[in-house]
């Protein structure tokens, strides 16, 4: 009897002792298959919130590339400068490049002929960048080139890079430091040259090789970078 006894006690902890490793071992994979849910779940909303904020973000340029300029670009560009105005509030404004050129270069200062076509914009470290299809005689360049305009068409593709610096409360200037008609490079002597003939009616102060941008008085920096160009409210 105490074989017996003793035989059938054995058999049963086989049965319990097999029975718990069982759920310790079905118990470790349901954790693992948890972990890698929470794995899983977490590698989608890292991805969502990556197309989202930006890749999906049309506010956010890729500096370096070029963007379309369009009449809405002017209208964002003034509303966003407008928005500083209030001695309250915002304390800066930042505007896409195609919003710098359609509000800064086209609406405000009126550098580009009425005529140009194509226009577009970019932002390349702390350039500003346009470029348009122009009539070549509306751009004076025919005299500005002297010879070299014979090479080109009557008309085609411009494009001007350079720096904005504020002169004082309410005139910047953008240093042209490239220009390029087609695919003729301007030599740099020839820039200042071509920038008069291009400009109108430059106020005191404005470099030679300059176009003059008009800004409310109560803008008191620019700066461009990052892909965007950036203007601040005189807090003074």
């Amino acid at each position: 009897m105490a074989g017996t006894t003793t035989r059938a006690g054995t058999s049963k902890l086989r049965r319990v002792g097999g029975a718990t490793r069982y759920r310790l071992i079905f118990g470790m994979f349901g954790c693992l298959r948890r972990v890698g849910c929470l794995i899983v779940l977490a590698v989608i909303v890292a991805a969502g919130y990556y197309w989202w904020t930006i890749k999906a973000s049309p506010s956010a340029p890729t500096p370096g590339a070029w963007h379309a300029v369009t009449a809405a670009d002017a209208s964002a560009g003034e509303s966003a400068v407008n928005g500083l105005r209030a001695n309250q509030g915002k304390v800066f404004a930042n505007l896409t490049p195609a919003q710098a050129v359609a509000y800064l270069i086209q609406a405000t200062a009126k550098q580009l002929p009425p005529s140009s076509t194509d226009v577009g914009a970019m932002v390349s470290g702390d350039q500003l960048h346009v470029r348009a299809v122009v009539p070549l005689r509306e751009l004076g360049a025919d005299r500005a080139l002297g010879p070299l305009a014979s090479m080109l068409s009557a008309r085609d593709t411009v494009e001007l890079a350079g720096r904005v610096d504020l002169i004082k409360a309410g005139l910047a200037q953008m240093h042209v430091t490239k220009a390029q008609i087609h695919q003729l490079a301007v030599p740099n002597a020839m820039i200042p040259k071509l920038v008069q003939q291009i400009r109108h009616d430059a106020p005191p102060g404005i470099a030679p090789d300059a176009f003059p941008i008009p800004l409310p008085s109560y803008i008191g920096d620019i700066r461009i970078a990052d892909g965007k160009v950036t203007l601040y409210k005189n807090v003074q």
